[in-house]
């Protein structure tokens, strides 16, 4: 059973939204239910409408026609646009400007930002101001705005643009963190994530529809001899408790350090648990047996 869809009542619902600019329809008919603690990732070409989805389910624009409305009451969402402006403001002010406007009282704004700061690897107490920043940097600090009161749906628009390596992983925690506690994601992606395509559920939009992928990565044919690699870190205790729950599942530990070898078909279930038992997840890689 999906854990997401244990909850009592979904966080979202689209009925046959359309959203039309002009005589161009850029969403047609799309219906859809998401769940506390589920991830959607959405695809599709430039201009097929991703990005419009994300700021209709954010609220920000209106539907033509149908419905989007938020079905558990005091709904908190968090939306990360495809980039965030240069402003005259340090990263520190702006996002306590942000928490602000989100209700956190200003100490435990204060607390969330330097947080987020370390996580990301972005310098606190910097004097310099965002129209300085690269666009890395400056994706940070759109990501941890999303971020900063840890929303009940988190809508980001290609977060990882922009992002290194190292970047990257460490917004993979946080969001694989954010979703252990009940968080639903949804990400417009380009690129393959294996780590996170894992976790989530697929959509193509095409011709302004909601079509599902199948699983794995588009184009990528489906064999059984997918498996994930994980590197983490998890107390000793977990890691036997989680090995009882996944028998095929081969580990390898030193401590508290340890390597898995996830089944395709259990990653998703495994990385939930991991995840509630305060594991980290140092690298996360798809792999296919040699034939």
């Amino acid at each position: 059973m999906d854990m997401a869809k244990t909850a009592a009542e979904p966080l979202l619902r689209l009925e046959q939204v359309s959203k039309i600019y002009g005589s161009k329809q850029v969403l047609n008919g799309i219906s859809l239910i998401l769940y506390r603690g589920e991830s959607l990732i959405l695809r599709g070409g430039n201009g097929s409408g991703k990005s419009t989805l994300l700021k209709l389910i954010a609220g920000l624009i209106p539907a033509s026609t149908g419905r989007a409305a938020g079905a558990a009451s005091g709904l908190r969402i968090g939306f990360a646009p495809d980039r965030l402006p240069k402003l005259r403001m340090t990263s520190e002010e702006y996002l306590m400007h942000m928490g602000r406007i989100a209700g956190m009282a200003k100490a435990s704004a204060a607390e969330r930002i330097q947080e987020l700061h370390t996580l990301l690897e972005l310098p606190a107490g910097s004097r310099s101001m965002l129209i300085h920043y690269s666009k890395g940097m400056l994706q940070k600090v759109n990501l941890m705005q999303a971020c900063l009161a840890e929303p009940d749906l988190l809508l980001l628009d290609e977060p990882f643009s922009g992002l290194d390596v190292n970047a990257s992983d460490k917004l993979l925690a946080l969001l694989h963190g954010l979703r252990a506690k009940g968080t639903a994601v949804v990400t417009s992606l380009h690129d393959p994530l294996p780590s996170w395509e894992s976790a989530s559920t697929t959509y193509r939009l095409h011709e302004g529809r909601l079509v599902p992928e199948e699983s794995g990565r588009s184009g990528e044919p489906h064999t059984e001899s997918a498996f994930y690699e994980l590197d983490g870190l998890l107390p000793e205790f977990s890691r036997l408790v989680l090995a009882g729950h996944f028998p095929d599942t081969a580990w390898t530990a030193a401590g508290q350090a340890v390597r898995c070898r996830i089944p395709a078909s259990d990653c998703q279930a495994f990385l939930h648990e991991f995840w509630q038992a305060e594991g980290t997840v140092l690298s996360l890689n798809r792999k296919e047996e040699s034939r």
